[in-house]
């Protein structure tokens, strides 16, 4: 029984994530396909249109919008009719929380997740994997703006959430990881190393 137990696991373990990657573009694509389709349903005569118009357009308009967004005007109007947007109460919790989610897997300056380390945690010797995502502190009250200071952010296991703290560079212990790999050993509770 415990090899049949062993065995189905290991099956599941296997399948699980795969089904949910595949079940997710499979969503993204009928709901660009559903949205977008819908529209040119409405311009273009019934003949006209081609099953997956809509979920192709659907991949243009996220790229033509990245490519607008690196022009500093554009990128300027989108930033202002984003601050209406968060003024919304419930709107701003939902969006501010999954746009600050998504841009800290960015290539944004700034924004990505620089550095793995490992920081002391205890009195004892305790470490813990954690990720430094600020450096610069000017525009900071003066206790954060210290000289060889970092933010460290260090993450909890099988959840979304962690805590950040300031402690001195010094303090901290470069690790010769990425940060993709980091992620995986800290969500997993380290049952997961790294991928070759």
């Amino acid at each position: 029984m415990k090899q049949i137990s062993k065995t189905f696991l290991k099956g599941l373990i296997a399948i699980v994530p795969i089904t949910i990657t595949l079940y997710l573009l499979y969503w993204l694509a009928v709901t660009a396909e559903l949205v977008l389709g819908n529209i040119f349903k409405v311009f273009l005569p019934n003949n006209w249109y081609i099953e997956g118009l809509g979920f192709v357009s659907g991949l243009a308009v996220v790229f033509f919008v990245g490519g607008f967004l690196e022009s500093e005007t554009i990128h300027r109007l989108f930033r202002k009719a984003e601050e209406y947007v968060i003024q919304i109460p419930v709107v701003k919790s939902i969006y501010t929380a999954i746009r600050d989610l998504i841009s800290i897997f960015s290539s944004e300056p700034g924004k990505e997740l620089r550095q793995v380390v490992l920081v002391d945690v205890s009195a004892n010797g305790g470490k813990q994997i954690g990720f430094i995502t600020r450096s610069d502190f000017s525009g900071f009250s003066d206790p954060l703006n210290a000289d060889g200071q970092v933010a460290v952010y260090l993450p909890f296991s099988y959840q979304i959430g962690g805590f950040t703290v300031i402690m001195r560079r010094t303090s901290v212990v470069p690790l010769d990881m990425s940060v993709e790999d980091a992620l995986r050993f800290v969500t997993t509770a380290g049952v997961v190393g790294h991928t070759k």
